[in-house]
């Protein structure tokens, strides 16, 4: 293998990652037959999602609603985001790719990745791989596709974005300049996390690298490790093949050719439950996994697809989406974009239009043989193949240990965790099982929401509301109120005014006589609640320290007494 392809270090796995821009716009219009030139809109939830090139020159935005769309482009089409056509359309367009490289896997629609070292018999060096491959791809689908190259697959998409080459051993710099809100790619959940992080002054995902793995780890668990590994430019690495005491797969024969995505669909799922077993029997967690399809011509159709929440119905969807794309592109040949839907779906001619009668063209009194018969049913929309698939195998292409998976209680078996829960309020009634939740407040005690397990939240105060000198993110992890000294040099009691802290605090000493020095702390800040009520009003004067034991703490000084009023973890 040559140095250029290798990164010049076999330390180093470097990774390819292929995207094609605003991929979920590309396939809208393949599905509903429109030239590249028609400006297309992908909503979801009432938002923009995604925007081909025609129509972002136009103005259209991510995040613009329908109405934004038409006001700036009327001629848009506005099509609903489906995940169906994502999948679909992008499986059965890199099917060129079979023939040209050894390993790939679909990380998402519109996104895959190459490992390197599978090109080094076939190419020189990076570049000249790189570019076959996007030729190869581009004339075989008409679609446009950005290279990343980098030497950890989250890097490899970031530089995808950027149509980018990060050299080998210099992942870590190209990460650390990259803003925070990259972190998108850890998934859904990441949303709150990455506001967390601006909050506490983390701009780049060099600012968080920077941060203790243990106390990142600590404190955002394990979804802040994950985060805190592809800011440093760590891999999760597979499980090693040595681990594997055997090839962990599961295939099916069929006795007659199935042509129907929905059989093949209910087939899918008792076979992806035998492979499942097989893994979890051997302590193991299934990451990726390879359909294996072969129709009864003889060719055949492999994909990896990566599955984070794995389970049969999802390994199913997949099949059938493998299934779909790929007998319904070898019907159909040629670029999406130049594909006919009047095109037969089992034998792939066009009958002629009526604008070009062919010289045996049947009157139109008389059904042609590409036309069923009035007296006929048409095609099956689910039949998208003449001959079928005869074959079905999965493979388990990665594992990894439990460990490196670990998912809430209420993620896996979730009918038996309701039921339950659901006998626990049967036996000791609806308040002996509550939910956390947020509301409005300014004290930690405050903003505690205790509901009853599937009852509707009522928070007494509302989150939305401002509440000036509330207490920001992160909170305290234990809430308390525990009276306390907070004393200066000499043993006076530190006294505290809206201006500020009359002394520096230098110790605090506990209910048990036990004292612990201060060694920093911020500057105070008063509250004022409840000023409108005599009643109710509480004036509070709050101060955030660190012990010499490593301690942070959160103090309150009320009524000329301070209280231990929360802890940090």
């Amino acid at each position: 293998m040559s140095a250029d392809l290798a990164g010049g270090s076999t330390d180093h796995r470097r990774t390819l990652v292929l995207t094609v821009p605003d991929w979920s716009a590309v396939a809208a219009a393949t599905e509903h037959d429109l030239t590249p030139r028609t400006p297309v809109a992908v909503l979801s939830a009432g938002k923009v999602v995604a925007a081909n090139a025609p129509a972002r020159a136009a103005g259209i935005a991510l995040g613009n609603n329908k109405r934004a769309v038409g006001y700036r482009c009327p001629e848009a089409q506005v099509v609903a985001w489906d995940e169906d056509v994502d999948n679909k359309h992008f499986s059965a367009g890199v099917g060129a790719l079979e023939e040209l490289v050894a390993r790939f896997t679909l990380l998402a629609p519109g996104t895959l990745a190459i490992p390197l070292d599978s090109l080094k018999h076939g190419y020189a060096d990076e570049p000249s791989a790189v570019e076959a491959l996007i030729s190869a791809l581009v004339s075989a689908t008409g679609w446009e596709f950005f290279p990343g190259i980098a030497d950890t697959v989250f890097a490899a998409v970031l530089a995808a974005g950027q149509a980018r080459r990060v050299e080998p051993g210099e992942t870590g710099q190209f990460l650390a300049a990259q803003p925070i809100s990259t972190l998108e790619y850890v998934g859904a959940g990441a949303t709150e996390l990455i506001d967390t992080f601006i909050q506490l002054g983390l701009r780049a995902l060099g600012d968080l690298a920077a941060l203790d793995a243990r106390d990142v780890n600590s404190r955002f668990g394990a979804l802040g490790k994950h985060a805190h590994e592809l800011a440093t430019g760590v891999e999760r690495t597979p499980l090693n093949d040595h681990v594997r005491e055997e090839r962990l797969n599961v295939e099916l024969g069929l006795d007659t050719p199935t042509t129907r995505s929905d059989t093949l669909g209910f087939l899918t799922r008792q076979l992806a439950a035998d492979l499942l077993t097989k893994v979890r029997r051997r302590g193991l967690v299934c990451t990726q996994i390879t359909i294996e399809l072969l129709a009864v011509s003889g060719q055949s159709s492999n994909r990896t697809w990566r599955i984070e929440d794995m389970n049969e119905n999802t390994i199913a969807d997949r099949l059938r989406w493998q299934a779909e794309g790929w007998l319904a592109g070898a019907a159909r040949p040629g670029p999406p974009h130049t594909r006919s839907r009047s095109s037969s779906a089992r034998g792939g001619s066009q009958a002629p239009g009526p604008q070009q009668p062919g010289p045996q063209q049947p009157g139109p009194q008389q059904p042609g043989p590409e036309q069923p018969a009035p007296d006929q049913p048409g095609p099956d929309p689910e039949d998208f193949s003449e001959e079928g698939i005869i074959a079905l195998g999965l493979v388990a292409a990665e594992l990894t240990t439990p460990i490196g998976a670990t998912k809430s209680l209420f993620d896996e078996n979730t009918g038996q965790v309701t039921h339950t829960l659901e006998r626990l309020q049967g036996l000791f009634g609806p308040d002996s099982v509550l939910v956390p939740g947020l509301q409005g407040g300014w004290d930690p005690a405050e903003t505690n929401l205790w509901t009853p397990w599937q009852q509707a939240a009522a928070p007494v105060r509302s989150p939305g509301a401002p509440w000036p000198g509330a207490l920001h993110a992160p909170r305290p992890t234990t809430v308390e109120r525990l009276p306390i000294d907070v004393l200066a040099v000499g043993g006076r009691s530190v006294g505290a005014r809206p201006a500020g802290l009359e002394s520096t605090p230098f110790t605090i000493r506990f209910p048990t006589g036990a004292t612990e020095e201060i060694v920093d702390y911020s500057g105070s800040w008063p509250v004022e609640s409840g000023w409108w009520d005599p009643e109710r009003a509480t004036y509070r004067t709050r101060l955030q320290v660190v012990t010499e034991s490593g301690r942070a703490l959160l103090l309150s000084k009320e009524n000329g007494q301070w209280y231990l009023t929360g802890r940090y973890r």
